[in-house]
């Protein structure tokens, strides 16, 4: 037996335990109507194997669900759940979910999927809940050292969003994978900026919420260099590179603008800007809280969404009597909520509060070296931070995924801050 896998063993056991307590809920999850959207929309894989053609922007077509889906949800996930359906030689969706009818009709119309296709889905996308426990375990070592890492790999694997949100046939697996992936890149101590780009790219079309990601890339591509005094000219090279690789992957993942780039970007952004402002004046037509007006209001919604409310079955009420009975089955096991509410929430939100204060009185110690991970942290939080609170009115529980790996680490470095802090405390008063 090699001395490193010795080494990692306890790592990769408590990986092991934590991901057979993941894989055995996916089925317990209850559905969410946008899990058909995606399914659906996988059919793409197919059409791209046949006719590629027919996923380039048609401006004479703009009335196409598919072409409509193409211009506003990123790609990422949709291509995942396709090849794994051709993979298990699954049968495509034949109607996407409609929201104005109800959840018989839709059943009726084909929109639900077979509970083998939606397993098969959820596993396309989650499967990388394993790789996400060894990432949050690196990235809080390279934080804090051991005790951070085993902490955070802790909270991410009992995190109550994460174990919900990311089980689904949806985005928020994969953006969060490739969110913390982000991360440890940024903080790594050698990166490559074409690499970095690469998994930023991934992250932005797993969800578009992950667009702040690249300007923290940037940044991480100018700081260290110019403590390291490297040339200007090499330095514009390395932001070159990451700003066309990212371009490059981004590109490539849509089709829909491979035709006519610049008239499928400015569709896109009128078909989201539309999609916005509707589900904005629906929702908060008669749930105002669920639409905050001003950046205070989203920071409360932020906090009360990631820590006190339960974790979000659904975004909206309409099918809450079809999935009660899964809910309660789902709610049943204690381990699917344990952080949150108004007395273990609040907890850990103090916690969350203080890692990020010392987080801060440490980086503005080391202010002077710029390649000092706590500061490329910091910086991408604030800028994720300021991207979702300024840039989504809605107070989806979802929408703040991209945020929970910041949130993780901050909690267990307060913890390990602290017991330092006692530790040494104690040897002074004893000397």
């Amino acid at each position: 037996m090699s001395k490193n896998f010795q080494t990692n063993a306890p790592l990769i056991f408590i990986i092991f335990l934590f991901s057979i307590l993941y894989f055995l809920g996916i089925n317990e999850v209850p559905f969410h109507p946008d899990e058909s959207t995606q399914i659906f929309m996988s059919r793409d894989v197919q059409i791209f194997l046949s006719q590629p053609s027919l996923l380039f922007y048609n401006p004479d077509h703009p009335e196409y669900l598919r072409q409509k889906y193409r211009l506003i949800d990123p790609p990422l996930s949709r291509w995942v759940i396709g090849i794994a359906q051709l993979i298990f030689n699954l049968p495509p969706l034949p109607s996407d979910w409609d929201w104005s009818r109800t959840w018989e009709e839709n059943l009726q119309n084909g929109a639900l999927p077979s509970k083998d296709n939606l397993f098969i889905s959820r596993l396309s996308v989650s499967f990388v809940f394993p790789l996400l426990l060894f990432l949050a375990f690196r990235t809080g070592e390279r934080i804090g050292g051991k005790s951070t890492a085993w902490l955070n790999l802790t909270f991410t694997a009992t995190n109550a969003l994460i174990l919900l949100h990311t089980r689904r046939a949806m985005a928020e697996s994969l953006l969060l994978f490739f969110t913390s992936l982000s991360i440890y890149f940024f903080i790594k101590e050698k990166k490559s900026a074409w690499v970095t780009a690469c998994f930023v790219a991934l992250a932005f079309n797993a969800k578009y919420s992950a667009a702040p990601l690249f300007l923290a890339g940037l940044i991480g591509c100018l700081l260290i260099p110019i403590k390291l005094r490297v040339p200007i000219r090499q330095i514009l090279k390395s932001v070159v590179l990451y700003s066309i690789i990212f371009v490059l992957i981004t590109l490539l993942l849509n089709p829909v603008l491979w035709s006519t780039p610049f008239e499928a970007i400015k569709a896109a952004f009128t078909e989201r800007q539309s999609l916005l402002f509707a589900q904005t004046a629906a929702i908060g037509g008669y749930n105002p809280a669920q639409t905050p007006q001003t950046i205070p209001a989203r920071l409360l919604a932020f906090i009360a969404q990631v820590y006190i409310a339960p974790p979000a079955i659904a975004d909206v009420g309409n099918y809450l009597a079809a999935t009660e009975t899964q809910t309660k089955i789902y709610f049943s096991r204690p381990w699917n909520n344990l952080t949150n509410g108004f007395f273990i929430g609040g907890f850990f939100f103090a916690l969350s509060l203080i890692g990020l204060i010392w987080m801060i009185r440490d980086a503005w110690r080391s202010r002077q070296e710029l390649d000092n991970p706590v500061i490329l942290l910091l910086i991408t939080f604030a800028l994720q931070l300021a991207g979702i609170v300024t840039g989504i009115p809605l107070s989806f529980q979802r929408y703040y995924i991209p945020l929970l790996p910041f949130l993780t680490i901050f909690m267990a470095f307060a913890i390990t801050s602290g017991i330092h802090l006692s530790v040494n405390s104690a040897k002074s008063k004893k000397w």
